[in-house]
């Protein structure tokens, strides 16, 4: 939930970062971790490739899920905005579908590579799963999937941002290593929401 109006140009700054935003979604898919008995398929593609379909996808469970949180903040729900920072044409996603019966989307991952603070990062903007799909480890499986890409274009770590009131995404994070970052606000106990990384090393 980074400010995605800011004039700042985080897609470059150092050789790794400049490489990984030049990468080709088949470059990035090698980095997935696949089970040879998996029941979903994972997909790789940039923003701008995303077919109309897909946009109307990840947008209706970006909503289903995530706007009375949003509505309830100080972000408020603000979809121009939102969708200007889901659909930035240095987004990355992954998309998740059933390998077999109806192939609807039933979860994903919008991701960016950024340098910013003397540090390259995968700035993790959304992961979302269908309220169908939930509780069968298919964010840990995107999470997992993040963390290889970011050790295979050797980045620093892994960064984003949750809402306090999200417990559950909360508990999620935390059992997977990310830890309060020294971005976020300092005056925590105003804030509604805290940023929050992992080593990708």
């Amino acid at each position: 939930m980074p400010d995605s109006d800011s004039d700042e140009d985080l897609s470059t700054g150092t050789r790794e970062i400049e490489k990984a935003n030049k990468a080709t979604a088949s470059q990035i898919s090698k980095s997935l971790v696949l089970a040879p008995d998996s029941i979903h398929t994972f997909k790789v593609t940039h923003a701008e490739d995303l077919d109309e379909s897909a946009r109307s996808s990840t947008w209706s469970m970006f909503e289903t899920n995530m706007r009375t949180m949003y509505t309830s903040s100080s972000f408020r729900w603000d979809p121009p905005h939102k969708r200007g920072e889901m659909f930035n044409r240095l987004s990355r996603f992954i998309l998740v579908f059933p390998t077999t019966g109806a192939q609807s989307l039933v979860a994903f991952t919008a991701f960016r590579f950024e340098f910013e603070d003397d540090e390259n990062i995968l700035y993790c903007y959304d992961l979302q799963v269908s309220k169908s799909s939930q509780r069968h480890g298919l964010g840990r499986t995107l999470m997992n999937h993040l963390a290889k890409i970011g050790k295979d274009f050797k980045l620093d770590k892994i960064m984003l941002t949750v809402f306090k009131a999200n417990t559950r995404a909360l508990r999620f994070y935390n059992n997977f290593g990310f830890k309060t970052d020294e971005a976020s606000p300092e005056d925590a106990d105003e804030e509604d929401y805290k940023i929050l990384s992992r080593s990708c090393r």
